[in-house]
């Protein structure tokens, strides 16, 4: 009786890279395996194989993400954030798997970006928001969606941070209807990205307002 369990036989198809000696296991298996089950084109295997995996369901509010997107602005390549810090996407520092953003990186898809973005903000942002700001369930989906917007720029941490003492009593004290007119104090005044960030921060305004 095989000892190969189902989960050590998934693990050859796991680790396969394409190297040569990986090529020459896959002859060793093609001479000794039977070719029929490749050759029906019907079999359940190979349809379950072929159909790609359902796309993951975001926790992220979508208006936040067009938001994002929109202010962020997509770059395939590596560029300056304004301070330094190498960038890439839609304002991503880091790749998914946790590598820092690298001068002279190669390009990335749209795709690829918005999938990075969304994946970061998720983890690095939303769920930090999530822990952190009073009253969260409260919140309905777009105001929830507006701090996303104004954290990926601030900051994930900006609640009770220094500098950003208003947003922080708004939200400390339930002061909802304050909270708008807080986001425009938060524009760099005087700055080449002033008016940028005015912009941003009137669209967050008008978010949490809906």
């Amino acid at each position: 009786m095989s000892r190969l369990t189902l989960d050590g036989f998934k693990n050859f198809f796991k680790y396969y890279d394409g190297g040569v000696k990986q090529q020459e296991g896959i002859e060793d298996l093609w001479k000794l395996m039977p070719v029929s089950l490749l050759e029906e084109e019907t079999a359940n295997w190979i349809d379950l194989y072929r159909t790609p995996d359902p796309a993951p369901v975001s926790v992220l509010p979508s208006a936040a993400i067009d938001l994002i997107c929109e202010f962020e602005g997509f770059v395939p390549t590596v560029y300056d954030d304004g301070i330094g810090v190498a960038t890439i996407g839609y304002g991503s520092t880091f790749y998914i798997d946790g590598r820092r953003v690298q001068w002279g990186d190669p390009a990335i898809s749209e795709p690829t970006a918005r999938e990075m973005m969304m994946v970061i903000a998720e983890c690095d942002f939303w769920n930090v928001l999530v822990g952190t700001i009073p009253y969260w369930k409260e919140m309905n989906e777009n105001q929830q969606g507006a701090l996303l917007s104004f954290s990926y720029n601030m900051g994930s941490q900006f609640y009770g941070a220094p500098g950003c003492g208003t947003i922080t009593r708004c939200l400390r004290d339930h002061a909802w209807d304050e909270v708008p007119a807080a986001f425009m104090l938060y524009v760099n005044p005087g700055t080449a990205v002033e008016a940028g960030l005015r912009r941003r921060r009137e669209a967050e305004g008008a978010l949490w307002l809906s």
